[in-house]
């Protein structure tokens, strides 16, 4: 699987990646992490899930700090065949977007060779000539302007 980060569909704050990926149940719907972002809250809370097949569980209901979407649960007490979503955070996929890290289509181009220290070494070597022939210049410029003042004088 390529790392993932998910975001909450309704603002798109991140809640979770997959480096905290435990599992999916796509019978149910959600995927299962050990772990979510900060943006997570839990409303401690504790319900009875009325979801069909959870009786007896009882839930803590998870929901985006950023648009209070709610984003799924944390399953606290489950009967034995739903003890796998045991104090995990199990988001709603309905209630999530996700971006998979590597997945942009626009990348940086450059036309030129990186600046290494062989290429900087060259180009400082180029400024120095070039300096070096503007110096020239610049005092030639400055003797035809004096010859120039002084035939004005003259006339």
């Amino acid at each position: 699987m390529n790392p993932m980060v998910f975001l909450c569909a309704g603002c798109r704050r991140p809640v979770g990646d997959t480096l905290s990926w435990v599992t999916s149940d796509e019978k149910e719907g959600c995927i299962l992490l050990s772990s979510a972002a900060s943006s997570v809250s839990v409303d401690v809370d504790r319900q009875l899930s009325k979801r069909p097949g959870e009786s007896g569980c009882m839930i803590e209901v998870l929901f985006c700090s950023g648009c209070s979407m709610v984003l799924g649960s944390i399953y606290r007490y489950t009967p034995k065949h739903l003890d796998y979503k045991r104090d995990l955070f199990c988001f709603s996929v309905d209630s999530l977007e996700s971006y998979i890290l590597g997945s942009s289509e626009k990348q940086a181009v450059t036309e030129d060779e990186p600046l290494t220290l062989e290429s900087r070494a060259v180009v400082e070597d180029m400024l120095l000539k070039v300096y070096t022939i503007l110096n020239v210049l610049e005092t030639k410029i400055a003797a035809v302007e004096l010859s120039i003042a002084s035939l004005h004088k003259g006339i």
